[in-house]
C-alpha cells in the first residue's frame, strides 16, 4: 500500500514547476534572440548590451499583453 496513500499535489506541483521552468527558459531564449537581433540592426557595435536586452524585453511584454487583450 505503501504510495497509494501519497498526496497528488506533490506530482502536481512538481510538474507546475517543471512548466514554469520551461516557459521560464523559453521567454529568456526568445529575449535573448531578440536582443541579438537588435544587436545585429545596430550593426553589431559592442557595449550596448544591456539597451538591447531591455528592449528586447519590452517588445516582448508589449506583444505577451496584446496577445492577452485580444483574448479578453
Amino acid at each position: 500500500m505503501g504510495r497509494k496513500g501519497r498526496n497528488p499535489s506533490k506530482k502536481d506541483g512538481a510538474a507546475t514547476t517543471s512548466m514554469k521552468r520551461d516557459l521560464q527558459h523559453s521567454t529568456e531564449d526568445q529575449i535573448r534572440q531578440r536582443a541579438y537581433e537588435i544587436h545585429l540592426a545596430r550593426g553589431g557595435a559592442p557595449g550596448q548590451d544591456l539597451d538591447d536586452w531591455l528592449q528586447a524585453e519590452r517588445e516582448f511584454k508589449a506583444e505577451m499583453q496584446q496577445v492577452s487583450d485580444a483574448q479578453t
